[in-house]
């Protein structure tokens, strides 16, 4: 038996078992195109918050495995609790395959080539150099491809130096264990690849291919969440409630969080009614300890509270509103009577737990440590901050309140705060309360990410991420600013060098369409087609490419955008002057501040003016005001 076979018959959705056939044979016509065995390789392998990536890098790995690759390293992030549940997963799923963790260096040594070797390691240094050393001193494996799969790739993985001529710990130390191998297959995982997308090629870090692997059937992700229109799930709390809990006043729980507190119940209650005992909820108010502190003692007075009240007007008018509100979405939930006999009940028997869960915490959900905190049993209100950014999975989250705000949020780090993605959510009962700011900036992030994955599935070659002016893509510690480039809406750019064979080309396109309106109107598609006959004879000053792109992406992520032609004839303008557009032609781009403006000068080009006695068209083109294009150069 192959092992994708024996992987995907153990598992126990046809859907999922097409998709990982699916993910698997397209990531291996990348691996034949990319990767010889002889020179190393990067991809990136791009999934979705929550999506099950995990299942989707063992389906690839027993494909290779097939393929003939025997040598594996599967990388979690530096939490024992994630590394040991992810060797528990390979365990459990790849029973055809050897597989260690980091404390198996005595079976490493005494491992033979029968059978394909998985390593589950952290991305710990210490953890890393260990195993770096094992390698080098290993005569079994010695000769063979390394492959490694780096799940969360764009988290600890990337040199954070890199801008102090530098190299980070954990980036030095993965380095090194691809060195130790004559070539190496890395795979970069990740939900959020804004960081990898925009290494440089002299970083080692940038894909040299892309795989997008879709979600399965059920799951719930940003297209359902923050989806235009605004989803049913989505309630607007009140922007100042954070400051409000955080005040020292001795303060009343904020309408929204009761609310929230409400449905959880609510939802608690219908679960348990049916026959279940598990459900969460998410509170993310911040990254610091002191204020999950606070929404935990704000939290545990309230529903002490509420304990205390069940017999009062204002518990059975908030609670019925609430039922009222669930009740739109799932007609069929249990009758109101019914429901707060169960609340009442779950509030005297004191069955919600109140967690703050930080770096402190221990979370696990395969261990039998009496003192491990297993989100997959009971009703659980989680309080915290960075420690929900990543890797840890909630079963059954259904209510989130989210208040963490930020004056330049970065894109990646806020898109992993979506834990409520995922596959066993109640759709009719989902909801989240946040207030409408943050509502807008998921909003923006969805659609930043769409454009993302349009564009790689569309097999574009300069990936464009596009976001507000007021959002950032990622983390600046991993990017090589040297080779990054940002592109501001509002901005007029014109190449200092241009291009002088382009005359005949564009004579004849603006010919054949009649555009001499001031300005006109023209298609995307025309608008491109000029734009290749443009250029500067130094690619950095001008980029054809690189603008077309740009289009193209925003044509994803604004599809009503417009486009406008302004030109102009019998330019008699000198060559180096540092500007190109007139003073009457810059205010008349400035009219339209959401179009894409494309002026031409058809300049004279005269000898005593620097030129070499030929007409010329040189371009000046002006992106939508308020967003900004993020990209790296692809050539050294």
């Amino acid at each position: 038996m192959s092992y994708l076979k024996s992987y995907v018959d153990s598992l126990d959705n046809c859907g999922l078992q097409q998709s990982v056939l699916a993910t698997s044979s397209a990531v291996y016509a990348n691996v034949q195109k990319h990767f010889d065995c002889r020179v190393s390789s990067t991809g990136l392998l791009l999934g979705n918050v929550q999506s099950g990536k995990t299942g989707q890098m063992l389906g690839i790995m027993s494909k290779l495995a097939d393929e003939g690759y025997l040598l594996f390293i599967l990388l979690t992030t530096d939490n024992v609790d994630l590394q040991r549940q992810t060797y528990n997963r390979v365990l459990k799923s790849l029973p055809l395959f050897n597989a260690l963790t980091e404390r198996d260096e005595d079976k490493f040594r005494a491992m033979n080539q029968s059978q394909p070797l998985v390593i589950v390691l952290k991305k710990n240094a210490r953890v890393l150099k260990k195993w770096r050393d094992l390698l080098v001193a290993s005569d079994t494996f010695r000769g063979l491809p390394l492959v490694i799969f780096d799940d969360e790739g764009d988290a600890a993985s990337l040199n954070t130096l890199v801008n102090r001529k530098r190299v980070s710990s954990i980036n030095k130390r993965l380095a090194e264990i691809k060195d130790t191998a004559t070539a190496s297959l890395y795979f970069e995982v990740t939900a959020t690849p804004q960081a990898i997308i925009l290494q440089s090629v002299v970083s080692d870090w940038k894909p040299a291919f892309t795989n997008y692997f879709k979600p399965g059937t059920g799951y719930l992700g940003g297209n359902f969440f923050y989806s235009d229109p605004q989803s049913f799930c989505i309630r607007h709390t009140q922007e100042d409630e954070l400051s409000e809990i955080m005040s020292e006043d001795d303060i009343p729980c904020p309408r929204g969080l009761e609310n929230s507190i409400y449905t959880f119940l609510i939802v608690c209650a219908h679960k348990k009614l049916n026959g279940e005992s598990n459900c969460n909820f998410m509170i993310h108010p911040s990254s610091r300890i002191n204020v999950h502190q606070r929404f935990k003692e704000i939290v545990d007075a309230h529903l002490n509270l509420l304990q205390r009240s069940t017999d009062d007007s204002g518990f059975d008018e908030t609670l019925k509103l609430m039922w009222t509100d669930l009740q739109r979405t799932k007609p069929d939930l249990e009758p109101y009577e019914d429901i707060k006999e169960a609340v009442i009940q779950l509030l005297n028997n004191e069955e919600l737990i109140v967690i703050p869960l930080n770096s402190k915490s221990f979370v696990c959900r395969d261990s039998n440590d009496p003192n491990a905190l297993d989100l997959g049993k009971g009703f659980n209100i989680v309080v915290g901050g960075n420690t929900l950014g990543r890797g840890i999975t909630f079963p059954h989250l259904q209510v989130v309140y989210y208040c963490r705000s930020s004056k330049k949020p970065q894109a990646d780090t806020f898109w992993q705060h979506s834990r409520i993605f995922g596959y066993d959510r109640e759709a009719d009962l989902v909801r989240i309360y946040i207030p409408e700011s943050l509502y807008k900036l998921f909003a923006e992030l969805n659609k930043a990410n769409e454009i993302i994955v349009k564009q790689v599935e569309s097999g574009i070659d300069t990936c464009q991420i596009i976001y507000p002016n007021n959002i950032v893509p990622t983390r600046k510690n991993v990017l090589d600013l040297n080779y990054l480039n940002v592109l501001s809406g509002g901005v007029n750019y014109f190449p200092n060098d241009p291009i002088l064979n382009n005359t005949k080309a564009i004579d004849d396109i603006l010919f054949l369409n009649d555009l001499s309106g001031d300005p006109a109107p023209i298609t995307k598609e025309t608008l491109i087609e000029i734009l290749q006959h443009c250029g500067s004879e130094d690619k950095s000053d001008f980029d054809s490419a690189r603008f077309i792109a740009n289009i193209q992406a925003l044509d994803v992520r604004r599809p009503m955008t417009k486009y406008k032609l302004i030109v102009r004839r019998e330019r008699d303008i000198s060559r180096g002057t540092g500007t190109l557009l007139s003073p009457n032609d810059r205010l008349l781009g400035e009219k339209y501040p959401n179009d894409v403006v494309l002026t031409l000068y058809r300049v004279n080009g005269s000898i005593e003016k620097g030129w070499n006695g030929q007409p010329l068209w040189i371009p000046n083109i002006k992106f939508p005001e308020g967003v900004c294009f993020y990209d790296s150069d692809s050539v050294i």
